[in-house]
């Protein structure tokens, strides 16, 4: 859409021009660009003028010698993305932001009467690559054992880490890294091992697993993921140094330099199954679940109902992120109400505390128990109180309060809403 305005009243106006330094105006005048004598119509600044992806506002200067009769100054942008503001002593134009990589060019077109002139306008595109120096190196528990001939490392690159509560900050960048490598933490402290890691699905060693890495940028109460189509990571004596590439072809460089250990195993003898180190605080907003009822598990005559707990749960995917909790609810025979306050145990009116089966040499989980995306941590809950309601006005929308301690003393509270639905399992 070409955008224009008109004067209809011009005076004599002298030379020049204030203008914008992001467009790096001269004062070099353009003959070649007028098509009238001088003495009508002369362009006195750049006929070319470069903006970045931002966009800006710039200035066009000229002078005007005679009147013509009923004449009128015209401005005329042959794009929408560029907006004549103002034609005066100056003529004032607006770039708009341009959100691809891909350059663009516009014109704008000044006449008067039979004269006229043209100013390009060139416009960069985002920059393809960008550099993002990191000031925090976070991390969850390394995975446990042995896994697949690999240590299972989970790494956080980020400005400030989280706060006290373990969330992101808002407005900020996070950059997730699942690593594996077949060194194991020594020591019982958990620092990323040197190496260089490229993505893949799987868990060999030197490799960044793609289902559990991603880009994230928090707004204000919100986040957005952004998956890794390639990534390659190097690990050095203090610094880790990573190029991650988006479908746009978009290209980020990430340095961090500073210790690369993210804590300490705090469990090496194997006296409890949590993973965790500390104790773990949530609130959930707008979390969803799946729950169904199960029947008399624990022969003590109740129905048991399985309720599964997801920060971000993607129904067509499968995608899943953040914490998860899985509760097995001890209601009465016959009963499909989960509203109330739990205990541990098997009885009514108790919820059953987490435990493991052992299968084939693996652990399976079994009844309550909380855990990260991927399983990265996990600890069984087996104290504490769980209460259960529902949200006023919907039948669909639960709120949990969780206060439970794992097998290792971390106290796990805080609170869950969210949307959900009961399932024939």
């Amino acid at each position: 859409m070409r955008r224009f305005l008109t004067i209809f009243s011009i005076a004599l106006l002298l030379a020049g021009c204030s203008t914008d330094p992001e467009i790096r105006p001269t004062d070099n005048t353009n003959d070649e660009n007028n098509n009238q004598p001088e003495s009508i119509l002369k362009l006195t600044s750049e006929d070319r003028v470069w903006f970045e992806a931002e966009g800006g506002s710039g200035e066009i200067c000229y002078t005007l010698g005679g009147e013509i009769e009923d004449a009128e100054l015209m401005a005329t942008a042959d794009v929408d993305w560029i907006e004549i503001d103002d034609i005066g002593e100056t003529i004032s134009f607006t770039v708009a932001k341009l959100k691809t990589t891909k350059e663009r060019s516009g014109m704008i077109t000044v006449t008067y009467a039979e004269a006229s002139f043209v100013v390009n306008i060139m416009q960069r595109g985002i920059n393809k690559s960008k550099t993002f120096y990191a000031g925090s190196l976070g991390g969850s528990q390394y995975y446990g054992n042995e896994y697949q001939d690999s240590y299972n490392y989970y790494i956080l690159l980020s400005e400030e880490g989280v706060n006290e509560n373990g969330s992101l900050y808002s407005y900020s960048s996070y950059y997730y890294f699942d690593l594996y490598s077949s060194v194991a933490p020594t020591n019982n402290r958990i620092t990323i091992p040197v190496g260089e890691y490229t993505l893949g699905m799987n868990t060999k060693p030197g490799t960044i697993n793609k289902e559990y890495s991603c880009y994230t940028v928090t707004h204000e109460s919100d986040y957005e993921d952004i998956e890794y189509s390639d990534a390659y990571l190097i690990v050095s004596e203090q610094k880790i140094e990573a190029f991650v590439t988006f479908s746009d072809g978009e290209i980020h460089h990430i340095i961090y330099q500073g210790s690369l250990e993210i804590g300490a195993i705090d469990n090496p003898t194997g006296s409890g199954l949590s993973t965790l180190t500390d104790d773990h605080f949530f609130n959930i907003e707008d979390g969803v679940f799946v729950g169904t009822y199960v029947g008399d598990i624990m022969g003590s005559n109740c129905n048991t109902c399985q309720i599964y707990l997801y920060e971000y749960l993607d129904y067509e995917s499968g995608e899943e992120r953040g914490d998860q909790f899985q509760i097995d609810l001890q209601l009465p025979m016959g009963s499909e109400n989960i509203c109330g306050t739990y205990k541990p145990g098997s009885e009514q009116g108790e919820f059953i505390p987490g435990s493991a089966e052992d299968v084939g040499g693996q652990f399976m989980q079994q009844n309550s128990w909380y855990n990260t995306a991927g399983y990265i941590d996990f600890a069984p809950l087996i104290d504490g109180e769980i209460c259960v309601e529902m949200v006023d006005g919907s039948d669909d929308t639960y709120l949990f309060t969780i206060k439970c301690v794992d097998d290792l003393g971390n106290r796990i509270e805080g609170t869950f809403k969210g949307n959900g639905k009961f399932i024939e399992w």
